[in-house]
């Protein structure tokens, strides 16, 4: 997987399994486009998917740079999505 690629524009990243998938099977990782995390859930229930995790993997930001979910540590801090460092490395390499 690239983590700067400007074609992914505000591609959600998840790992999913098949709706009818056993306990413990192995997830794929898809990318969905979307505006919410709301929606690209609703868009992987219409493919017969579902979420291996309780949230996304991670996402590409407006410049196409790999951004990792960082899960909300409860009473201290939020949820947020954190661009990967080798994202904006290869994004600072590939701008000239």
């Amino acid at each position: 997987m690239k983590l700067y690629d400007p074609r992914l524009l505000h591609q959600w990243v998840f790992a999913v399994v098949s709706q009818n998938a056993r306990e413990g099977a192995q997830p794929t990782y898809v990318t969905v486009t979307a505006d919410s995390t709301e929606s690209a859930e609703q868009q992987l229930h219409s493919q017969r998917l579902k979420n291996a995790y309780q949230h996304p993997m991670g996402k590409y930001d407006d410049l196409g740079r790999y951004c990792i979910y960082k899960p909300p540590i409860e009473g201290l801090l939020p949820g947020k999505f954190v661009v990967h460092p080798s994202a904006n490395l290869e994004y600072k390499q590939n701008r000239f």
